[in-house]
């Protein structure tokens, strides 16, 4: 009986022990990915699902827009991301975009990619003018999000333009 006793006291404390470092914050336990406090194969998908996005955390959808020389591929290649080619993160849905881009020499074609879902379409330095000239639109999918991709229709050394709906 005794020995019931002592043992039902030492699992109380281990149980007591444990429960108080989880809710404590102290150490992060080692291998619990999704940090709910239990190893267990909600870890493993969220490490699949890290995997999956390139390092990110499943859920969340960056969005970007872009202006450069070269047609854009990936907001994470450093190429897209030197000299005039330039990928932005959108922390919040803008209601328009102003490109005003450097001196491009020789004069080249330029390239504006925005996610597809704002819908916006091209309009002239000011915003008080659409201009359905300056570019074609098309649709593009870059890291499995739609983009609508405004190129040029003439070279130009410079481009300063409003894009919104």
């Amino acid at each position: 009986m005794k020995a019931k006793i002592v043992f039902l006291l030492a699992a109380f404390l281990m149980l007591f022990s444990v429960s108080a470092n989880a809710q404590s914050g102290g150490t992060p336990i080692k291998g619990d990915v999704n940090e709910d406090g239990v190893v267990d194969i909600a870890d493993i998908n969220a490490i699949i699902d890290i995997m999956k996005n390139g390092g990110g955390t499943g859920g969340e959808t960056k969005y970007y827009w872009y202006v450069g020389v070269i047609p854009p591929t990936d907001p994470n290649n450093p190429d897209e991301n030197k000299e005039n080619n330039k990928w932005t993160l959108l922390t919040s849905e803008p209601t328009e975009i102003h490109v005003e881009t450097g001196l491009q020499l020789p004069p080249t074609t330029w390239y504006i990619a925005i996610p597809h879902s704002y819908n916006f379409q091209g309009y002239d330095s000011t915003g008080s003018s659409p201009d359905n000239v300056s570019f074609t639109k098309s649709l593009i999918t870059i890291s499995g999000v739609q983009y609508d991709l405004f190129t040029g229709t003439v070279i130009v050394a410079a481009i300063n333009a409003v894009f919104k709906k």
